[in-house]
Formats: C-alpha cells, structure tokens, sequence
C-alpha cells in the first residue's frame, strides 16, 4: 500500500502533521520533493533573487523549517533536499493507473491555490505555473477518459464527467478540438454548463462548431422545425436509433434540454439564464417558458422528470410561448401533431443491410461506436425475450415462424406483439432483420445467446434443416453434444455416402462424429475411400449389430482376408432390411470376385430388391451394375441391365457402375467405349477419392490398352493402379495389377511378386491364374 503523502500542495500549501503555516517555505519543500537534491546557492537565487544576500534568506527558511520539524528539510554546507513525498507526484501516479477515486481524494484544488505571484521571481512563477497547469491536465484528461466512455451508454453521466473536466481549478483553456468535444459532451446531455463553455469559447475566439451542413435524408423533417410557429408545439417521435437527438441538435436556433431525473423540474434546472433563485411551482415555471424567446426543444421524453412535463404540457395547452419541440420513443399522451421519423434510404443494398436506413448504425451516427456497439445500444430498450426473438430470426436464412415460436415457446399473441414492437423500431423488415450485417456483428459478441437459439430452434427443424445450425453452435462452443446433433449429421452423412461423395462425407463427421450411428458412417466414409484399416479400427468399437459386421467384412475383405469377410457378410443376414441388403451386396462381390457368377447374380439380385424397397434407388442403380457383369459371365442377355444403367436419372453415373458399364462392353467386344468408361470412372473416383474403385479403373484402362496394342499407356495406367492400391491396401488389386504389367512387360520377377502378395490372402483364383502365367513364362524361357 502506498504512503499517503506528507506534504499537500494541491489546494493549498501544508505540511501532513506538523503545523506550519508559511507558505514561501513550504513551497521550497514541494520543490525541493519535486524537483530532487539542489545546489544551496541556485535555490537561494531561484526563490529571493531581490534580496541583499539570497543565502542568508535561504538560511533563515531553513531554519524556520527545522524548528517546525527536523524531518523536514536536510541541509549540508552545499545542498538542500527533503524527503517528504509531495501529492503531486501521488497525483500523477494515480491518473496514469487510472486509480479515479485516488485522484478525485488528492486534487482538492490548483497546485499552491492563493499563492501571491508577486512574491515569487519570474523564474519560480513560471515553474509554479507549468506544475499547476500540468496536474490539472493530466487530473482532466482522467475525467475526459470517463466521460468518452460514458458516452457510449449513459448521455447525461457523460456530460456529468464532461462538466467536471472543464472546471478543473489551475486548469488552461482547453485547445480548440477540446473546446469543441467538451461542448458536444455537454450538450448532448443538455447540461446547464454548456452555456458557460459557450461564453468562456467566445471570449477566446474559439469556434465550437461549423455550421452543420443539412442532415442527409432529413431536409423536409429540419425545416419543419425550423419553421415552427411561436405557440406551437410538435411531438418527434420514433424508435432509438432512428435520428431524433441528431434532428434536435441540427435546428439551427433555440435551447435544447437532454431529459433529467432525480428532483422536481430536473429537465427545465438544465435551462440557461435561470433567475436565482429558480421557479419553485407549476405556474412560476409556466411564467418563466412563456417569456423565453426562440424554440424550445426537449429531447428523450420518456426520462423527463414529471414535474418538468406538467409544465411543458402546460405551457403546449396554452398555445403561447416559445415553439414547442418533444421528442419521444412513445406517442403523446395527449393530442398533439406528430413528426414521425422512418428509416432513411440506403444508397446500396450493401448500406440497407449494414444500417437498415437507420441513422444510428451508418458510420456518421455512431460517435465512434463499433457497428456491434451501436446495434447493441439500439436494442438496449427491447426486453431480453425481444433481443432473443431477433437473434432467432437472424440465424435462418428464410426464418420460419412456426419454428422459431415453439423454440422460443411463445405463445400465439405475445409472439404477435413481439414481432409488432421490433417492426415498430425498424428492426424487422417483415419476418426479416432489417439491417441483417449489424445484427451479425452484435451476435459475434454474443455467442451464449446464439447458442442458445441456433439449438433451441434446431431441435424444431427437420434434421437437414437443422444440420447448420448445429455446426454454427459447435463452431461457437466446440461441442457436439447437443441433442439432435447426431441425428441431423448422420442424415446428411447418409445423403453423402449415397451420392458417393465420401471426402465430403468424412470431412463432415470427423469432427462431430459420437453416436454409434454417426461413428458407423465415419467407418464407411473412411473404408470408400480406401482407409480400410483405419475404418476397421472404429468398426472395432462398435456394437456388434449386423450392420456393423457387414461393414467389418467390407474392410477385411479389401485387406485381403476373404474368409473372414465371408463369415461377417453372412452374420449381416441377420439384421434388418438395410444389413441384408448391404450384406447381399458384399456377398455378390465376393462371388464376383470368385468367379462364382451364378450366386454374385443371385446376390445382387436379391440386393437390388431390399435396396428398392428401401427407397435407395442409387444402390438399387448400383447392384443392377454388379448383376448386369454377373450376367454377362453367364451368357445371359444384358441388353435390358445395360439400358437401365444408361438411362437412370442422375446427373453423374457413380464410379464403380461407370466401371461396371465399361466392363460390360468389353466382354461385348466395345473396346473404344469401354475404354472411354474405364478412365471416366477413375478420374470420377479419384474426384471423389474412392481409392478402391480408382484403383481397379486404372487396372481396367491397362488391360484395355493391353488388348488394343497400346504398351505404353497399358504401362502407365497399371503403374497408377499399383501406386493407388498400396496407398489403398487393396491387396487383390495391387497384386492384379502388378501381375498384369508382368505379363505386359513378361517380367518372370514380377509374376513372382504378385504371388507373393496374393499368397494367404485368399484370392485363389487370381493365384491360381498367375500361376498359370508364371508356368508359361518359365516355358517360353527354358527355366524349370
């Protein structure tokens, strides 16, 4: 805790303790403390330059000054110093730590108030003046901070602390851009103090304000009051933010009064030139407003003290008097003409939804105010269930009525009345925020409260709908925990997944994914794209439902493992409608892959049929691919399946029945267009990065070249097979393909390889057919 100070110099001059009276050495203390050690003679010159001999004068205070107290002064034969800590530096201590109340208790007045300059040399006048008027502005500046800050709020305290700051004692005159600020402050508040600044500016010649120019958008409303008649009296009415403060200020001639509480006739106590002392009643008042000249203009209606608005009242009924200018939120409460403001037109549709015609929200109006500030300071008047209804309609894009009233749980006429009181404030366009920029940066400060309806009026909305809203409340929280998060994702998860647009799919649920449902849809995110390991490893944490162990046995089968996949596919026969299906759709595969046409036939038949039941008309497109090539293996006639893959309704063919097409017309001898199929459905797949798929259509491109004399392109497009399928672990793939640029290029190493690979995998067929092919090789080579 810091010690208080010993010697007081602001206000008058004393030393803390000890009582000592004489003023010329207790400003040599305040020096001396101020200024540090000094030199005998220097100060003997500095503080009695006319005296005979100025070291002698020196001695006599100092000896004065032991008398009072030997802690004093500390005196050798060259120097003079104290010890004692001055207020000043106390002073400028607490401003710079904006310590307010510490300020406010030590300035109790100018620096050495009522010393006689006459008895002080030019020199030490000067310093006298510099250190008085150094600790009013810097104790001013501290009163001008709160004043500027209490602007954005509070009006009237603003101009409480603005009147403080002028009528700092020892303060200089303000420089000009400070005369001017101080006065804006002052009259903002309609602070009785406004015309003393306004005479003290005049007298040094200081100009306050230029002429203002005419409001922009408000020409007609200005003349209107300028041109009142003397008698009358005109009620300006309209919401916050709408311009009524700024209307009243720019009429260029009368009186403006901010509204005041706390005493009878507060408002009126604010007018200039009152007699002393001021009305007391009703009918003195009425006497002293009828005999006023020019407008009288009162701004705030609604904080006006009710003894001030009898007389007002009083004095508009007797139609005599100054004009007459009541500016309110509300109507009047009695018969009286009405200016009714509306919003301005914006000069683009990027202003309309900055400000919403609202002269509060454009730049010029905000005093400085950030666009989420002046927002802020337009709904302070609404209740927390008003700023909430706002918030809501905000967040939707095309806000739902029915939605948002049973988020909010409003019943039918309060939520009626709501609506009317935000439209009434120019806050609402229709359903629509009117200045839908502001009101996005107000909810940036407040993110509770956007949470807060993003999810209340979520869990009223399908979940597609809902999906959005969601996220924005994650992006804001870092949670995904709210109810129905789950179930909204795994929706769009599931439309993803379908359209085979699994990147987006993953990339939607890997961070949001915690439901078994939505974990389940990550795996197959992962697995599509070729990360089958890892999509077995959350399939592994999974409940062991039918589902989950048909997609288990996708995975290991990719890895290699077809037993394994087998045994899963057919525990997924025990599930429900989409486990069966899905199960029949591995099953088919497997069968396909094991030249075993007649079951993958039968398999994706079956499939297609659940997946028709289903609603799932893509995978149905799907399995009718897998049974077309199943078909064609079998002789059978694949003219109708061809025909139905080719004229489904989609925008983009998947990329396994692209591939599925292409191999069809291959066997049908189309060489060219089943060429043209298999790149599509690699460069689709690898679009989309299904690894699996991609994989095998770059094998299908070579073989393809293969058969057509192409070696050189055949070579590249098995090379990206290979490179695809190792990143993929797609082991039958990588080993096809490897063994397929082998025979190519008939490198014997390289059939050896692929049976490497193949070796344990359970791909017999595939084994068996390399070794075939490497039996041949060592024929033609004359190896044993």
């Amino acid at each position: 805790m810091t010690a208080p100070p010993e010697l007081l110099t602001l206000g008058s001059l004393r030393a803390a303790q000890v009582p000592f009276r004489r003023e010329k050495p207790l400003l040599l203390l305040a020096y001396l403390s101020l200024r540090g050690p000094q030199e005998r003679r220097a100060v003997a010159r500095l503080f009695w330059p006319d005296a005979t001999d100025p070291m002698n004068s020196l001695s006599v205070a100092l000896g004065q000054l032991r008398r009072a107290s030997s802690t004093l002064v500390h005196a050798t034969d060259t120097q003079v110093s104290t010890a004692l800590i001055c207020d000043v530096s106390a002073l400028l201590r607490a401003c710079a730590d904006t310590d307010l109340s510490g300020a406010q208790t030590l300035y109790r007045g100018a620096f050495a108030a009522g010393l006689p300059d006459a008895d002080l040399s030019d020199e030490l006048a000067g310093w006298v003046t510099v250190t008085r008027e150094h600790c009013a502005s810097t104790y001013r500046d501290l009163l001008l901070s709160q004043a500027r800050q209490a602007a954005e709020t509070d009006a009237l305290r603003a101009g409480e602390w603005a009147a403080q700051a002028y009528a700092v004692a020892g303060a200089a005159p303000p420089a000009p851009p400070l005369f001017r600020e101080l006065h804006a402050l002052l009259r903002a508040a309609g602070h009785p103090d406004a015309p003393l600044l306004e005479r003290d500016a005049a007298s040094l010649n200081v100009t306050l304000s230029a002429p203002a120019p005419p409001l922009p958008g408000r020409q007609a409303e200005l003349q209107q009051l300028t041109l009142l008649p003397a008698g009358e009296t005109l009620w300006v009415r309209g919401p916050a933010g709408i311009g009524k403060s700024a209307l009243l200020r720019a009429v260029p001639a009368g009186t403006l009064l901010r509204a005041r509480t706390g005493q009878p006739y507060a408002t009126l106590l604010g007018l200039p030139d009152l007699p002393h002392p001021p009305p007391a009643d009703g009918p003195g008042w009425a006497r002293h407003l009828g005999a006023r000249p020019g407008p009288l203009l009162i701004d705030d209606w609604e904080t006006c003290d009710p003894e001030s608005r009898r007389a007002l009242l009083g004095l508009s009924a007797t139609r005599s008097g100054p004009p007459l200018i009541l500016a309110s939120r509300e109507g009047p409460p009695t018969l009286l003409p009405q200016l009714i403001l509306r919003p301005l037109p914006a000069g683009s549709p990027e202003e309309r939804a900055e400000t919403g015609g609202l002269p509060a929200l454009r730049p010029a109006g905000r005093s400085g105010l950030s666009l989420a500030d002046a927002y802020a300071a337009l709904l302070a008047p609404h209740a927390p269930r008003a700023r909430q209804l706002l918030a809501c309609l905000g967040v939707q894009d095309n806000p739902d009525l029915r939605a948002t009233q049973a988020a909010l749980e409003f019943g039918g006429d309060d939520m009626a009345a709501a609506l009317e009181r935000l439209r009434q404030a120019y806050l609402l366009d229709g359903t629509r925020p009117a200045a839908p920029e502001a009101l996005r940066a107000w909810l940036d400060t407040q993110p509770s409260l956007e949470t807060e309806v993003l999810t209340l009026l979520a869990a009223q909305l399908p979940p597609a709908d809902a999906l959005g809203h969601y996220l924005r409340a994650h992006a804001l929280t870092g949670s995904s925990d709210f109810p129905g998060f789950q179930a909204a994702l795994a929706g769009r998860a599931r439309a993803l997944l379908a359209a085979d647009r699994h990147v987006e799919a993953y990339e939607l649920l890997r961070p949001h994914a915690r439901s078994p449902g939505t974990r389940l849809l990550l795996a197959r995110a992962l697995d599509a794209m070729g990360h089958h390991r890892e999509a077995l490893g959350i399939l592994g944490d999974l409940p062991d439902t039918p589902l989950v162990q048909v997609y288990r046995g996708r995975a290991v089968w990719r890895l290699g493992d077809r037993e394994q996949a087998t045994l899963l596919a057919n525990a997924g026969l025990n599930g429900d409608m989409e486990a069966r299906a899905q199960a029949f759709n591995l099953l088919s595969s497997l069968a396909l892959a094991a030249q075993e046409y007649a079951q993958a036939h039968d398999g994706a038949q079956r499939s297609a049929g659940l997946f028709l039941l289903l609603g799932d008309d893509l995978m149905r497109l799907k399995m009718t691919c897998v049974q077309a090539v199943a078909a064609q293996h079998l002789g059978l006639d694949v003219r109708a399946l061809v025909r139905e893959m080719l004229e489904a309704p989609l925008d983009h063919l998947p990329p396994q029945m692209l591939l599925n097409i292409g191999w069809v017309l291959e066997e049908q001898g189309q060489l060219d267009e089943a060429l043209g199929y298999a790149r599509q459905a690699a460069a689709s797949a690898e679009r989309t990065h299904d690894l699996s798929v991609a994989a095998t259509a770059w094998n299908n491109v070579g073989v393809l070249n293969h058969k057509q004399g192409h070696p050189e392109p055949a070579a590249a497009a098995y090379r990206q097979a290979i490179g695809i399928a190792r990143q993929s672990g797609e082991v039958r793939v990588l080993a096809m393909a490897l063994g397929n640029l082998a025979e190519l290029q008939e490198s014997l190493p390289l059939i050896d390889e692929a049976l490497n690979i193949l070796e344990g995998a359970g791909h017999d067929d595939l084994a068996s057919y390399f070794r075939q092919q490497q039996a041949a090789f060592r024929g033609r080579s004359g190896e044993t």
